[in-house]
Parts: C-alpha cells; structure tokens; sequence
C-alpha cells in the first residue's frame, strides 16, 4: 500500500510541478524596462488677416541600467508668417553618465543646435564633467552638473569659431500629485567668445498610462548675436507627450 501510495504521490508531483511552476513566474512581477521613451508635439496655426503656422517637436530617450545612463535629446521648432519663415531652431544632445556612487556620476555630453535667426547655423559642444543627485525623494528629485569641453560654431556670416568653455546645468523635478509634475531645467555654457543659457519650466498632466498633456516656458539666452538681433528668445508652448 505504501508503494502504491508513493507512485500516485510521484505522479501527482510530476503532473503539478510544471503547472506550479508556470503560475509562479506569471504573478512574479515584471522587472522595470531600463528604457524610458517620450515624444512631444505641438502645431498652431492662425489665418485671417495673417496666415502663421507654428510647428515643434521633441523627443527623450533614456537607458538606465546600474553604473550607466544614456540620455539622447532631439528637438525642432518652427514658424512662419505669411509663407515666410521666422524661426528655425535644431537641437540634439547624448550624455553617457557613469553612476560611481548612489549619488555621484561623471558625465560625457556633445550636442549639436542650428538657430540661423540667432546668428549661427551650427553650434556643436563637447563637454565632460561632475554631477550629483542633491535631493532624491518620492516626490521631489534634484541634480546638478559641473564641467568643461571645447565648443565650435559656424556663423551665418560665414566666419567660424573654436573656444575652451565651461558648463553648468540643474535639473528639478517636483511630483505635487499622482498625475501631475512640475519640472526646471536650466544650463549654461560658453568662454570668451559668449554664453548660452537656457532655463526650461513644464507643467506636465498624465491623461493616461502613455498619454500627457504639458505647458512649457522656455527662455533661451545668447549673450553675444548679430546687430538687430534679440539675445533672448522666449517660447510658450503647449504639447502632447506620448511616453512609451
């Protein structure tokens, strides 16, 4: 009777560990992607007395695994008046971060910006630096970043420029509900030959799991620019963020 007894327990075990099994892994919970994508786009366009089209568009895309972090930027904004074209600005960035401590990283950046209404039609930058997490909680994150690097630029006079340049940049951000963020972004660099700031405030409202609506200021500084033109450009923009 015992054997009998130990070939149904064998069986019975063979038959519901594959099942036990199964069911363990599907509610074991699922790791969190190192990815983390979103795409903004924002369009107006008025007619009537005058016909303006204005157009922008960013993207952010971020892997961010244990002692590493890449973080890729692009973005495009423009606009005309009455077919004529009155702003046109690229800007694309990477920045590989090496996480040495729980607060501590280095950072490696190049980034690239075309602005031909600012005086240049292309601006690159190579930067290394420090940076540090000052404030992490579950509502409120606070880093900042110090460096230096080489800059170069070609005018739209057709002259070109080579510098050594300093940066700094500051990134907040503040979640104040479950479905709404505020956030500051701000960074400057440039030597001798000018400094280029750059302060970002967005209020950011998640509609659903992958759909966001945000309210963007953005004030972009030039210290030096061609006669009649502004040193400072102020852009007001309303986006939907798609997060994927």
């Amino acid at each position: 009777m015992f054997r009998h007894f130990s070939l149904m327990a064998l069986t019975f075990a063979c038959v519901m560990l594959p099942a036990l099994t199964s069911a363990a892994e599907a509610e074991a919970p699922t790791p969190p992607s190192p990815w983390k994508n979103n795409i903004e786009l924002g369009a107006v366009q008025t007619s009537g007395n005058t016909h303006t089209t204005t157009l922008n568009a960013k993207a952010k895309s971020v892997y961010d695994v244990d002692e590493w972090r890449t973080t890729v930027t692009g973005s495009a904004v423009g606009s005309s008046a009455n077919k004529v074209t009155t702003t046109e600005k690229y800007n694309a960035s990477i920045q590989e971060d090496w996480k040495f401590s729980k607060r501590g990283y280095l950072f490696v950046r190049g980034s690239f910006e075309s602005d031909r209404f600012a005086g240049f039609k292309r601006r690159t930058s190579e930067t290394v630096g420090y940076g540090r997490q000052l404030v992490k909680t579950d509502t409120f994150g606070w880093k900042a970043e110090i460096g230096g690097g080489l800059r170069q630029a070609k005018l739209t006079d057709k002259t070109t420029t080579s510098e050594a340049i300093a940066r700094a940049a500051s990134n907040a951000v503040w979640q104040f509900s479950e479905a709404s963020k505020l956030s500051e972004d701000i960074s400057s660099e440039g030597g001798a030959k000018g400094w280029t700031s750059k302060s970002v405030t967005a209020l950011q409202t998640a509609l659903n799991a992958h759909l966001a609506s945000k309210i963007s200021l953005t004030l972009d500084h030039n210290s030096k620019v061609p006669a009649g033109t502004k040193k400072l450009d102020v852009e007001t923009a309303i986006t939907l963020v798609v997060n994927f």
